[in-house]
């Protein structure tokens, strides 16, 4: 078997540093950025170095580990609340991870659904700056896309744009230096305006997201996405010199693939990988093959579901594997890989582990991508990988996984020490059922009706049952949500007011209600339209919409699936060598399946963002529930992230504190917290 050719040519002539899209920024006291040069050796060694957090993943291994070690399990439940920061003109759906840059003060840059970039004072909570990029093609309002954050190198921060491009910003001022068009070519076609027509529609989270690009040894290298949309996935190394492409991976490549297939078989590349730094290989997640029903595409359908390994210089295949091959059940994997060492009969070794929407953990070695270890199931199993049947959802299984997990985006965290990989998964029962579609460009593409199972028979309005996210001393009640409510951007409940939403209202660009951020929502091809009323009409759209697929499903909700444990989602510590799992903790279908990631920290705790709007922390080795913070009255689907501030004297943590990928309160908070040693 060969992979040659799996390299896509670069058209000379293609416009790829011309911006499709409009920006805006708007800068406040620039002056408190500390001058701090950012090099390759300190992404290199960001992971051991407890004042800061560089990249997106806590190291190029992606192990989300901080080794600052003022908080402990003895500790913990005195963490303080620093600052609530409310970022975005809208409720959205937060999904990212900042990076923090050390200094006096330390900045945090980051990103938030669907274009913008902020420069904050990570000790304060105030904005120094803001960076609005506005695709030529919308975000969906109804269902707005994720940002899942930036990367930074030298005096220059980086953001993928809803496009399919880069924008290189400087990170004292927010001004723009160069963009890296993505969509100037395709296929090795070039584009006939700025962006390839087979390549522009309008983007939401269900199908599309963006994810923070990747730097290492002088390249920088950004997935593609909207493989619902028939397109063929590709992966890009770009110089960080102006931004000129390098090279290009084909993620269907066309010499494994049946006939045309590979034209329209997805396997986009929308999720952030990890390198290897001694080899300089990264390990990219690719998505599912479209459409979602396999009778078109014949065979395996490399490199779909799964990871690929090329080297960084110059792209070239190293290994794959496969999570689900000629998958039928959307099981793409794009949960971000985790490199780590571990020594195996007296051999130290390196591997890459990930947990699969699938429902199992692999982890294979890094030098061949041969598999090491399938791990015991961390969410349940029922009739998995069943073929559905054609146009008849009423005859289907249910089948477990669902769409959604296993484990998707969310970025998973590893503690070396206790060799204990943290991950997060979905828990849901689901019918499939297939139909043909043809191609068409902009239009979806998958050719397949679906229905899911979110509560169990006979479910009465306010029941609590075993596995509930919080304890009865602090539930995230109807009450609390709607006195948080009402506070319309001031302390959350159980808290006192006076955090960094009052005071950033002081500033020009603290409040988020300012014309810049209602040109978010606006962001749409309709004239006419102010912010507020397209929203509402997008609004009763969806109640429509809603109302017609109540209708089609309800024939289902009196089905009993006696398998399923009536657990939406679920926390769980695995060994990624042996597969055991360790422990997990459980969250009911009441009050939604956990999402965004995870953090380990060296002195054994754990932090994860919870649906009912709560910061949680474990015991890594153990998963013992140490305490419980609150972030807001909303869903927390961010990746936490944390470092030590030597002239304070304290470690913080922050998370993104917006949700509602899969729970129906969206949010827009930043919360941060901090333990004085």
């Amino acid at each position: 078997m060969t992979y040659e050719s799996h390299l896509v040519e670069l058209p000379e002539d293609a416009p790829w540093n011309e911006k499709p899209g409009e920006s805006i920024v708007e800068q406040g006291d620039t002056d408190q950025i500390p001058e701090v040069d950012v090099t390759e050796e300190d992404l290199r060694q960001t992971g051991e170095e407890p004042t800061n957090w560089l990249l997106a993943g806590g190291s190029y291994e992606a192990q989300r580990h901080s080794t600052a070690d003022v908080i402990t399990p003895e500790n913990v439940d005195q963490l303080e609340n620093e600052y609530r920061l409310e970022v975005a003109d809208h409720p959205n759906d937060f999904q990212g991870s900042p990076v923090i840059v050390d200094g006096d003060p330390p900045i945090m840059y980051t990103t938030v659904g669907p274009d913008l970039l902020y420069a904050i004072n990570a000790r304060s909570g105030e904005i120094l700056w803001r960076h609005f990029y506005r695709p030529v093609v919308g975000a969906s309002d109804a269902t707005p896309p994720a940002e899942r954050g930036p990367a930074i190198l030298g005096d220059t921060v980086y953001k993928s744009t809803l496009d399919l491009g880069v924008i290189a910003i400087d990170r004292y001022t927010g001004e723009e230096r160069w963009y890296y068009n993505g969509a100037a070519a395709y296929r090795g076609e070039v584009a006939d305006d700025l962006m390839h027509e087979e390549l522009q529609w309008e983007r939401s989270r269900g199908t599309t997201s963006s994810f923070p690009p990747l730097i290492y040894d002088g390249m920088l290298m950004k997935g593609s996405f909207g493989g619902e949309f028939g397109v063929s996935g590709f992966f890009d190394g770009i110089s960080l010199d102006g931004g000129q492409p390098q090279w290009r991976v084909n993620m269907t490549p066309e010499h494994e693939w049946v006939g045309e297939s590979w034209q329209h078989g997805g396997a986009t590349a929308w999720a952030s990988g990890a390198v290897e730094p001694d080899e300089g290989t990264v390990v990219i997640p690719s998505a599912n093959p479209g459409p979602w029903y396999g009778t078109v595409r014949p065979g395996y359908n490399p490199y779909s579901c799964g990871k690929v390994a090329v080297n960084t210089s110059d792209g070239e295949y190293q290994w794959h594997h496969q999570d689900s091959p000629h998958d039928w059940w959307d099981y793409d994997s794009p949960s971000p890989p985790i490199v780590f060492e571990a020594d195996v009969d007296g051999e130290t070794r390196k591997f890459a582990t990930w947990p699969g929407k699938t429902g199992w953990v692999y982890t294979v070695d890094m030098e061949t991508g041969q598999l090491h270890q399938r791990s015991d199931e961390f969410v349940q199993h029922l009739n998995t990988f069943n073929l559905p049947p054609y146009d008849d959802l009423e005859s289907a299984p249910w089948i477990m996984p669902d769409l959604i997990g296993g484990t998707n985006p969310q970025p998973s965290a590893y503690d070396p020490e206790t060799q204990t990989l943290v991950v997060k998964g979905t828990n849901y029962p689901i019918k499939f059922s297939w139909f043909e579609v043809e191609y068409e460009a902009g239009q979806t593409y998958i050719g397949m009706d679906t229905v899911r199972k979110t509560e169990p028979v006979m479910a009465e309005e306010g029941e609590q049952r075993e596995g509930d996210e919080t304890t009865e001393e602090e539930p995230a009640d109807a009450e609390k949500a709607e006195e948080a409510g009402q506070r319309e951007g001031g302390a959350a409940p159980g808290e006192e007011d006076g955090n960094v939403t009052d005071t950033g209202n002081e500033t020009a660009i603290g409040n988020e209600t300012e014309p810049i951020g209602n040109e978010t929502a606006v962001d749409n091809e309709t004239e006419g339209d102010d912010g507020g009323d397209l929203h509402e009409e997008r609004e009763r759209e969806d109640e429509g919409d809603n109302d017609e697929e109540e209708d089609e499903t309800q024939q289902f909700q009196n089905e009993e699936v006696p398998a399923w444990n009536e657990n939406a989602g679920v926390i769980a510590g695995i060994d990624p060598l042996t597969g055991d799992v360790k422990w997990q903790s459980w969250f009911s279908w009441k009050v939604g399946p956990p999402w965004g990631g995870s953090l380990t920290t060296a002195t054994g705790v754990t932090f994860a963002g919870g649906p009912g709007g709560y910061l949680h922390a474990f015991d890594t080795e153990t998963g013992e529930r140490l305490s419980t913070n609150v972030v807001g009255n909303h869903g927390v689907d961010g990746a936490p992230v944390s470092w030590y501030d030597p002239n304070e004297g304290k470690q913080y943590v922050a998370i993104q504190g917006g949700g509602g990928n899969q729970v129906e309160e969206e949010g827009n908070t930043i919360a941060v917290y901090s333990l004085e040693e």
